[in-house]
């Protein structure tokens, strides 16, 4: 991995806060910051100059850039890092959405370029990108690199007040119309529920794109069965913002990646991997076996004829009467049923099962009482009884993180107001 940075060099680094969302202007900023390392690097890489300053970019929320609050968001965030090895370019910080903790990841160059480079290399080749998510999460930020490292300018459809099927249609045409460029797009699934939703023209547009990466959160069959009947070209991605984004696509690694499942849970080694989590020392993360560094996640999978199945975190399996039950299995199972847009799955606990089976479910309009046997009738089918909810709630809409994830601490307290007001099905 190439190291612009050298610790006898340069004096202490300065934190660049740039703004994050999927405004024009915090997207051309960051865009701006971005492509800067990019033009260092590729000098670095083509002459061995070394940049003269080690300037770490760092997309934050907007808010957290403004003027006035600039000084103060720098010196909360310095205050937050324990360590910071010399390789690290740029900050970015995790969802929480399933630890509850963002924390902060320490990301050089070197991995990003590495893994933009394996996406253009497996898609096809270089291309525009579509920027629709907030550029301070990996999943936008990478398409900023992206577009870096295809050496084209991207372009920006804004979603920062919700799903704008006008925006995201305007940018589809622009990447359509250009002749000369591969198009792609990464959405997560709430926008391609949305997407598919709105339908006419935007739906055809998405249609002729080259690719469009879907991650984020676990997709659900039946919306990517959805997606891919109206002739959208859909790659699902598996990654966290530890290994620069996705590096698993349609279930294989990309070229230099390496997956494992050791103890049941996914491990990832390649030169996608961050450099470290700036907010604990020393860090747990890694493993060294085989001469490789492997990145120890919580997710549990298999492998099977090399195609790696993400069967969710192995620290949300859901213990009720004996029994594991995979929450993410049973929402799949949930959203193959008529009616239903989405659904979630949690544990709540119970004094006589310890935990049990609860489902937030959007989209009936029938009954509770009938929807929720529906449900433990269909769920029991296809995974077994033990595995049915025996908590189902009938919800407009899941809550998400500002990148549109859905916030399972959230959900869980959302359906214990629900079971604590009456408006729950219990069994």
């Amino acid at each position: 991995m190439t190291n612009m940075t050298d610790p006898s060099v340069y004096d202490a680094p300065q934190l660049m806060l740039v703004p994050g969302g999927t405004t024009p202007g915090a997207v051309t900023m960051t865009y701006s910051a971005v492509h800067k390392l990019w033009e260092l690097y590729e000098r670095y890489e083509t002459t061995g100059v070394r940049r003269k300053s080690w300037t770490i970019v760092v997309p934050r929320e907007m808010a957290e850039c403004l003027p006035n609050r600039a000084a103060q968001s720098n010196a909360k965030l310095q205050a937050r890092i324990k360590q910071l090895p010399v390789n690290v370019d740029v900050v970015l910080e995790t969802s929480g959405s399933t630890t509850g903790q963002p924390r902060l990841v320490g990301l050089s160059y070197a991995a990003l370029v590495a893994s933009a480079r394996a996406t253009h290399e497996v898609l096809g080749g270089p291309g525009r990108w579509i920027v629709a998510l907030p550029v301070h999460h990996v999943a936008g930020l990478h398409t900023l690199v992206r577009s870096c490292v295809a050496e084209t300018s991207p372009i920006i459809a804004d979603m920062s007040t919700g799903f704008d099927a006008q925006s995201l249609l305007r940018a589809c045409q622009t990447a359509v119309d250009d002749k000369d460029n591969r198009s792609y797009l990464s959405l997560v699934p709430k926008q391609l529920a949305d997407a598919l939703d709105h339908g006419g023209e935007l739906v055809e547009l998405l249609a002729q794109l080259d690719a469009i990466l879907v991650g984020g959160s676990g997709t659900s069959p039946a919306l990517l069965d959805r997606a891919r009947a109206a002739g959208l070209r859909i790659v699902t991605t598996y990654g966290m913002t530890e290994t620069c984004g996705g590096c698993v696509y349609d279930g294989k690694p990309l070229p230099g990646v390496d997956i494992r499942v050791q103890g049941g849970k996914i491990q990832i080694a390649g030169p996608v991997l961050m450099e470290t989590y700036l907010d604990e020392k020393p860090s747990t993360a890694f493993v060294e076996d085989g001469g490789k560094k492997w990145l120890k996640t919580s997710d549990a999978g298999v492998i099977e004829e090399g195609v790696l199945s993400v069967l969710g975190r192995s620290d949300d399996v859901i213990i009720s009467g004996g029994v594991n039950v995979a929450p993410a299995r049973v929402a799949d199972a949930i959203t193959e049923m008529p009616g239903v847009e989405a659904a979630s799955v949690v544990a709540l606990p119970d004094d006589t099962w310890g935990q049990v089976v609860a489902a937030a479910v959007v989209g009936p309009t029938e009954p509770l009482d009938e929807f929720a046997q529906r449900v433990r009738d269909h769920v029991g089918d296809r995974l077994g009884r033990d595995h049915a909810p025996r908590v189902v709630a009938v919800v407009d809409e899941l809550p998400v993180t500002d990148l549109g994830k859905v916030d399972r601490f959230g959900v869980a307290s959302m359906l214990r107001d629900l079971v604590d007001g009456g408006r729950a099905w219990v069994r």
